[in-house]
């Protein structure tokens, strides 16, 4: 950054002033021009997508519920009068009457064009709908004459004229025409394929909805139907609208039109109107309709492979279009699709003259605000020159010098300020010594003032920790929440668990900070519990032999027999103690190795009794710890300044790692503990860490066994409904704690602050109260206190939220009411702990599947060879190899997570060698790759 500074620095003072003033301003305004053409197009595409969408889905939806309105009354006619026929009220054998019923139906269902009944018998009744919209009958009687006779009707639906008479052929059989047999093969209410038919007008497709009616014996009577005109559709079709040269068109799964928004006819004529041909959507005249259906074709492979709506777009002549297909289904027999295209053309045509209309703007805007710069630059300088002259003047000892401008803005009064300073600047020589001695004071005063600041920003920091840690516990619970989604792509749960790392890696740099303001505050605390000392060196010592072993360093762990294998001490200060220790022992050193010795007595110096009584009558132990390595060593003179922070030796700054915090942090820690560090080194042999602290032994079996994290994805059966009670006044973390807790089937309620939870507590009576201690209005002590002064509070469980990192805080909020605490961010395996703890809800845990249990099983017998790392990238094996000889576990973790997307098993063996240290066994199957590769 330095260097950088200095470079802007040196150019910056090789260019004038009136430069550097026009030059920037003229970059921004460039920049600003850029930015608004650029948003302005990106806006306009953007409108055009989102109206194209909506149009198409809002065309697709209005055409399917109409069809769907449309297609449902032949049906349910064919229903009524099979129902009537088989209560009785309806007797097939009066065709007369039968079709006056069909007369009166027609009447009542404006979109049915034919209504019909064909017997057994050869004999059938017809109610047909003219072009002019009155309604003939048709009667066919096989043993009266067999003819068709074709009436007229009057307003009752009573015959009134014969219109026409149609010689029927006596060999014709009425049970062998194709919608007859269709609906006697199928046995159920379905639709017939699409045909003409000229007996509605002029020619025109039709599709029928067809039932066979059996008497209860099982024989068949005969076979009901209903017609649709499909040009009513077409109608409905071109009445949409669809932008300005937008179309719709409907098509079965064979590619035959069914209805289009255009004037084409979905059917072709020949021979003088004697022969007929259903159109397909890929031969049609009309461009944009036959282009979109090859687009389909071409696209899916099939029509038949389309299943779900789907919106495309595809060019045509270089123009895009916007393209939804839609299926429509039913279940006797309908599978058509709705069709819906639009070109970008339509929309483009305003939002391309509009952004013309903004850049020409823009444009002009920035020539007028260059000139009003290099003008305003011009004014600004012109004053400045003369002032630059008459301080020359001064400088050379020229004190009459003064400077005229008659002006009242800024650059006036600088002129009558560098008037006054000349004037009293050889004044201030005089008593310029009086005045230093003076400011040697004030200085003095300023840095016991800073002192206390410093005390004051560490209090501060540590205050500071609950608004730093509430966003942090958004970040990672959310994310946590999205891991528990089944449909999360692998890619994006690798995105997921980076976010997570990078939450808790932030969490952790957050906490070395709290941690050295808290020493410095002295707010530090010990948190002791029980732990298997043997493992945890083991541990550490574990997690630094790769390194140790890529620099070719011997790396020691030597344990005293008497050292006790299960003690009582704040594990994780002592694990990070070790930890900085060793780690700069490594980093340090090139040749030799690093020595890490342990025991309860003083090495060297034999056998003493370092036993002594705490004030709980528990028998204390001293354990003494010393790191030696064969490094560079530390110079005397840095000796003194080691332990202070931000404070590196000579070697650490060359080295350009570390912030100088690890020491220091690690002493205080060591002194929180009950004991003392001390440092000894000698130039060019290597140095020697020593600490002792205060350890109380304890038997194995006070020592808790880590248990393994499983996935909480359900309740119990046979549990109450848990009300739970979520109080905090920062809404994300509410909405966490729901979106955790309300999937399980919780009965949640929120407040925002302690009134409206006592409010709501009254009501609702939960079980247990999720409260945030700091909240406007009324904070949780108070709420708290409220609740549980009563009968009915005594029974509901408490727990505190809170983002405060300080321990002493704890007994505050348990001397307030609460039942148990818990800090932000917390994990969800807490939460749902907790609740187990306090209220007893038993839960359903995510477990591994049998196949991939089996499958590492395998693995973790023997069977992980080259060959799968062989199949991943080069680039992959790279870095796991890097990763593991750096003890970077979080880029080994990623790294895994990659690998899991290619090849579960092998992921899974890798995961498990890193959890039982067994990292040689990795490098040394890619050692083998890459001498295979050589």
């Amino acid at each position: 950054m330095k260097p950088l500074n200095r470079a802007i620095a040196n150019i910056s003072g090789k260019v004038s002033l009136r430069s550097i003033l026009i030059i920037p301003f003229v970059l921004q305004l460039f920049a600003a021009v850029g930015l608004v053409g650029y948003l302005s197009w990106r806006n306009g595409q953007e409108a055009v997508n989102d109206v194209a969408t909506q149009l198409r889905q809002e065309i697709s939806d209005r055409i399917k519920d109409r069809l769907n309105n449309y297609l449902m009354i032949p049906p349910a006619i064919n229903q009524m009068n099979k129902t009537a026929i088989s209560l009785g009220k309806l007797n097939v054998k009066d065709m007369p009457n039968l079709a006056r019923y069909f007369w009166y139906q027609s009447q009542l269902f404006n979109s049915a064009s034919a209504i019909y009944f064909a017997s057994e018998e050869r004999e059938s009744t017809v109610t047909l709908r003219q072009p002019d919209g009155t309604v003939n009958i048709g009667l066919q009687r096989y043993a009266y004459d067999n003819k068709f006779y074709k009436y007229a009707t009057d307003k009752e639906g009573f015959t009134k004229k014969l219109v026409r008479v149609f010689d029927v052929p006596r060999d014709h059989d009425i049970r062998k025409e194709p919608w007859y047999k269709f609906s006697v093969d199928k046995g159920k209410a379905t639709w017939t394929p699409i045909y003409a038919w000229e007996s509605v007008g002029p020619t025109d497709i039709s599709i029928d909805a067809v039932v066979p009616i059996y008497r209860t014996s099982g024989e068949l009577m005969g076979v009901l139907g209903t017609s649709l005109v499909l040009s009513d559709i077409s109608k409905f079709l071109r009445t949409l609208k669809i932008g300005r040269s937008g179309e719709t068109f409907i098509m079965e799964r064979s590619g035959e039109l069914v209805a289009t928004s255009t004037p084409e006819k979905p059917f072709i004529e020949s021979g003088g109107g004697k022969e007929f041909h259903r159109l397909k959507a890929g031969e049609s005249k009309v461009q944009l309709t036959r282009l979109t259906s090859e687009y389909l074709t071409s696209h899916f492979g099939n029509l038949t492979n389309i299943n779900t709506p789907t919106q495309l777009k595809f060019k045509i002549n270089g123009e895009r279009q916007f393209l939804q297909v839609t299926p429509l289904k039913d279940d006797q027999g309908i599978d058509w699709l709705i069709v819906v295209v639009i070109p970008e053309a339509d929309f483009m045509a305003q939002i391309q003259a509009n952004t013309r209309t903004t850049i020409l703007l823009s444009i002009t805007a920035l020539i007028i605000a260059t000139i009003i710069g290099i003008l305003t630059a011009r004014w600004v300088t012109k004053p400045i020159l003369r002032l630059n002259t008459a301080a020359k003047d001064i400088a050379k000892g020229e004190w009459e010098k003064i400077v005229e401008l008659e002006r009242s803005d800024e650059v006036g009064e600088l002129a009558k300020s560098f008037n006054s300073m000349a004037s009293q600047l050889q004044e201030s020589f005089a008593t310029l010594e009086d005045r230093v001695a003076q400011r040697t004071a004030e200085l003095a005063i300023a840095k016991e003032k800073a002192e206390v600041a410093n005390q004051a920003k560490s209090t501060f920091l540590a205050n500071m920790s609950h608004e730093l840690r509430s966003p942090l516990n958004a970040i990672i619970g959310f994310s946590q929440l999205m891991t528990r989604s089944k449909n999360l792509l692998p890619e994006y749960q690798e995105n997921v668990r980076i976010i997570i790392r990078s939450g808790e890696y932030l969490l952790t740099l957050i906490n070395n900070v709290l941690d050295l303001s808290k020493i410095e505050a002295g707010r530090t605390t010990l948190n002791p519990k029980n732990f298997d000392l043997y493992r945890m060196l083991d541990n550490v010592t574990d997690m630094f032999q790769l390194k140790a072993d890529d620099k070719h360093l011997q790396l020691i762990c030597d344990r005293s027999p008497s050292l006790p294998q299960y003690v009582r001490t704040d594990e994780v200060k002592l694990s990070q103690v070790l930890i900085n220790l060793l780690n700069n022992a490594l980093k340090f050193t090139q040749v030799g190795g690093v020595s890490v010795r342990v025991g309860s007595e003083e090495w060297g110096t034999g056998a003493r009794n370092n036993k002594q009584q705490t004030t709980n009558n528990e028998e204390q132990t001293t354990i003494t710890f010393e790191i030696e390595d064969t490094g560079f060593g530390i110079a005397p003179e840095e000796l003194d300044t080691l332990f202070e922070a931000f404070v590196q030796t000579k070697t650490g700054k060359d080295s350009q790692e570390g912030t100088g915090l690890g020491l220091p942090i690690s002493r205080q820690f060591v002194q929180l503990m009950g004991g003392n560090m001390t440092v000894t080194s000698t130039v060019g042999r290597g140095t020697i860490f020593k600490f002792d602290i205060k350890v109380i032994p304890v038997d194995s079996r006070e020592v808790e066994s880590k248990k393994p994290q499983r996935r909480v994805i359900a309740l119990e059966p046979k549990q109450p409904q848990y009300r739970i009670l979520i109080v905090d006044d920062q809404p994300l973390n509410r909405q966490l704690l729901i979106k955790l807790l309300n999937p399980l089937g919780f009965e949640l309620k929120e407040a925002k602050n302690g009134a409206e939870a006592i409010e709501i507590y009254q009501s609702f009576s939960p079980h247990l109260i999720w409260m945030d201690m700091r909240m406007p209005v009324m904070d949780g002590y108070e709420a708290t206190k409220q609740i549980k002064s009563t009968m009915k509070g005594q029974a509901t469980a408490i727990i505190a939220l809170t983002a405060s990192v300080l321990e002493e805080e704890r007994a505050v909020i348990l001397s307030a009411g609460c039942d148990d605490f818990m800090r932000k961010p917390f994990r969800e395996e807490d939460i749902f702990d907790a609740m187990h703890k306090h209220i007893g809800v038993r839960y359903i845990y995510e477990d591994e599947t049998p196949a991939d249990t089996l499958a590492a099983e395998d693995m973790g017998k023997g069977a992980m060879t080259a060959t799968p790392f062989r199949m991943l990238p080069e680039v992959w094996i790279s870095d796991l190899k890097q990763a593991i000889l750096n003890i970077d576990l979080d880029s080994i973790d990623a790294i895994v997570e990659k690998i899991r997307t290619q090849d579960t098993i092998l992921a899974a063996e890798i995961s498990r060698c890193i959890d039982n240290f067994e990292y040689d066994k990795i490098l040394q199957i890619i050692s083998e790759i890459g001498d295979r590769n050589e």
